[in-house]
């Protein structure tokens, strides 16, 4: 890159504070710092034949590493060389795109994070399948909305749809496909806290179904019993690298979290599944590779799980990650500690885990105030 060069307008005062690195192996391709600290790849050019001006965006930084920018300046010349005029070009073209054109190029720029493969997922279950063929400057918040309300019976499911449709429509209004975002104003569908635990029965039906599945689905089978013994989310355990299981410190390690890094202590129970399992999956990288790619981890265990809950009675209501909340609940019960169970979670603070869980601490106290008093009567 060659150095920083302010760029006024003509005969007005300069903009405010903005910065723009031009490259020194792609004429006309820059980087422009903005005011807020934001970080933009253009590419500016000439037509041949009308001698016009424009400036192209090729897309933020670092979501567009430098190397792909650079590519994708080179592109853009030879388009110019040929006569072409990209920004017209794109215009035109946003006009007769879908929305699942522009989904494909936006998962492409979704940063390495925790929930990257979840909002991956999403586009691919729900929002292409439902908007994927409107165009997408036809979409309307009418639309959106009533894609939400189709799966108001999972609120938790419907407020993701909304939230990951609002972040792919600002990419598209940063990248001028759109000039507004039609998911703006749209409001998240109250969620209900969920309490859920298995009684007593209900977890003997599912030991038994383990039992007769196991020589038949031992993968799925010990999936879903680690999923009861760690109080994991479910990609917690699927995502998992046999580097990350610690067996003499009895701990999962390395797992991203919202809040960064986290490590999970893990009980007996769950050290003698990881030690079954090990057997059966040892030589992978991953506690559970994918039956068609042994290089990449399996991404779903839905099959199994509607099974289970199909002979066991559990209801089609009760998720995989209803099993997080049983093994909280558990574990409050038996100890009393809100702090040991915030801790097993790998929650930031104990607030988060009281706001969830407070319900059932407050049962656990009354329990204990009956025993103290428990035989004290004067009549």
């Amino acid at each position: 890159m060659g150095a920083v060069n302010k760029t006024p307008r003509k005969g007005k005062r300069p903009r405010a504070n903005f910065i723009r690195l031009w490259d020194t192996k792609v004429a006309g391709f820059y980087i422009q710092k903005g005011t807020s600290g934001t970080k933009t790849w253009y590419y500016k050019y000439q037509t041949i034949l009308s001698r016009e001006q424009a400036n192209y965006r090729i897309g933020g930084y670092p979501a567009i590493t430098t190397v792909r920018a650079r590519a994708e300046a080179m592109k853009l010349a030879g388009r110019v060389a040929s006569g072409g005029h990209p920004h017209k070009e794109r215009k035109s073209d946003i006009k007769a795109g879908t929305l699942a054109e522009y989904s494909a190029r936006y998962i492409k720029t979704i940063p390495k994070q925790a929930s990257r493969d979840k909002e991956i997922d999403y586009h691919t279950r729900y929002i292409v399948p439902n908007l994927g063929s409107a165009k997408l400057k036809d979409i309307k918040s009418a639309d959106i909305e009533t894609l939400r309300n189709k799966y108001e019976n999972t609120p938790s499911a419907a407020n993701l749809i909304k939230i990951y449709l609002h972040k792919f429509f600002v990419w598209c209004c940063k990248n001028g496909y759109l000039v507004s975002n039609p998911a703006a104003n749209i409001k998240n569908l109250k969620e209900n806290v969920r309490r859920f635990s298995l009684t007593d029965t209900q977890f003997k039906k599912i030991g038994t179904f383990l039992k007769t599945q196991v020589k038949e689905r031992p993968i799925d089978c010990f999936f879903i019993g680690l999923l009861i013994a760690t109080g994991c989310r479910p990609v917690e355990i699927y995502s998992r690298k046999w580097g990350d299981v610690h067996f003499k410190n009895k701990q999962f390690v390395n797992i991203a979290s919202k809040t960064g890094l986290k490590t999970v202590d893990l009980t007996d129970d769950a050290m003698n599944l990881l030690k079954g399992l090990q057997q059966l999956t040892g030589d992978t990288i991953w506690l559970f590779p994918s039956p068609k790619d042994p290089t990449t981890h399996h991404l779903s265990f839905r099959n199994f799980w509607y099974k289970l809950r199909d002979e066991t009675g559990l209801g089609e209501t009760v998720q995989m990650r209803d099993m997080r909340h049983h093994f909280a609940v558990y574990v409050l019960e038996q100890t009393g500690d809100i702090a040991t169970v915030s801790a097993l979670l790998g929650h930031a603070n104990v607030a988060t885990t009281s706001k969830h869980y407070a319900y059932v601490l407050n049962t656990t106290k009354q329990k204990a105030l009956s025993k103290v008093s428990k035989g004290l009567s004067f009549t």
